[in-house]
């Protein structure tokens, strides 16, 4: 947690900086690339800490009307995804988002709806976490839209108890399904 605050405190310096410069809000591309070039700088100084936190930057650009999420890696790498994952889980998860339909440019009408998002986003939390293996958790979530004014906020619990429901519904569905599948391959 000591990581992340001290990233989240240089990317409010660089933004204020920025602003302060140039007079206008920091781009998101930049600000990533600020806080990448930030945190590869302490994996090249054996006397300094390499940061263990992995940094998501999700933005909005006035100026574009773009919105954007930026990962930022301990190495320093960083990237701009449509959907990403950091921490224990995140290739199954990447694996799970890659199957939504989230940036199709030919036909912006079938991309999936911020609230459908959070719903698909709870069943891939939720298929993946083990209980017999995993600690308990709670679903929080944020979000950065259109419904949110194009700032950061909470997604409303309302929405979240919503989505969980239904994403526990759905993995028992699917999973009731593989076992009559499976019992039909056996008979």
């Amino acid at each position: 947690v000591a990581d992340a605050r001290q990233i989240v405190n240089r990317a409010r310096d660089e933004a204020i900086g920025y602003e302060e410069t140039y007079g206008t809000k920091i781009p998101p591309s930049v600000l990533s690339d600020r806080l990448a070039a930030y945190v590869h700088y302490f994996t090249l100084h054996g006397a300094l800490r390499p940061f263990g936190a992995t940094t998501l930057v999700a933005s909005y650009d006035d100026e574009t009307k773009e919105h954007s999420l930026h990962m930022v890696e301990p190495s320093g790498m960083s990237h701009r995804y449509f959907a990403c994952a950091a921490g224990k889980g995140r290739q199954p998860a990447k694996t799970e988002m890659e199957k939504l339909t989230l940036n199709n440019r030919e036909d912006p009408a079938q991309n999936i709806s911020v609230r459908e998002g959070v719903k698909q986003l709870a069943r891939i939390v939720h298929a993946l976490h083990d209980e017999a293996k995993d600690k308990p958790f709670e679903l929080e979530m944020s979000w950065l839209c259109e419904e949110s004014g194009w700032k950061h906020k909470g997604v409303p619990r309302d929405v979240i108890k919503e989505s969980v429901e239904w994403a526990k519904k759905d993995i028992e569905e699917a999973e009731e399904e593989d076992e009559d599948s499976d019992e039909e391959m056996e008979g």
